[in-house]
């Protein structure tokens, strides 16, 4: 397993033994290029192939993690329980009188303008 930030020496991907126009075709199904990883994928394989296999395992560790990211969803799916339990909390004190509403009254609507309260600073 790996140790600090560093990406394991056995990470997960396929690679043939011998490279042949046939192990090319095949490998396409394989890949995620077209996808919507494609892009953390190549990333990934960019810097692997710019320092190679051993000192890639180092200093590829960021984009490694953004494409397992990418492929898992683990982050998203425990900002989306964080969201929930939230959610559920001010449902609870509202239910116990805590709270006179269960949500904000004053949050604005999905593509309204909001003040920019740094506009005093712009560099245009």
């Amino acid at each position: 397993m790996a140790t600090g930030n560093r990406v394991p020496e056995n990470f997960q991907t396929l690679s043939p033994i011998v490279k042949t126009p046939i192990s090319d075709t095949f490998s396409v199904p394989l890949s995620q290029q077209g996808r919507i990883c494609g892009f953390f994928e190549s990333q990934f394989f960019r810097c692997m192939e710019a320092y190679g296999a051993k000192l890639g395992r180092k200093y590829c560790d960021l984009e490694h993690r953004d494409y397992q990211e990418c492929l898992t969803g683990d982050k998203q799916k425990k900002i989306m329980q964080r969201a929930e339990a939230i959610q559920d909390q001010r449902r609870k004190l509202f239910r116990e009188g805590k709270l006179e509403s269960p949500f904000l009254d004053n949050h604005p609507e999905p593509g309204h303008y909001k003040p920019d309260h740094f506009q005093y600073n712009r560099i245009n």
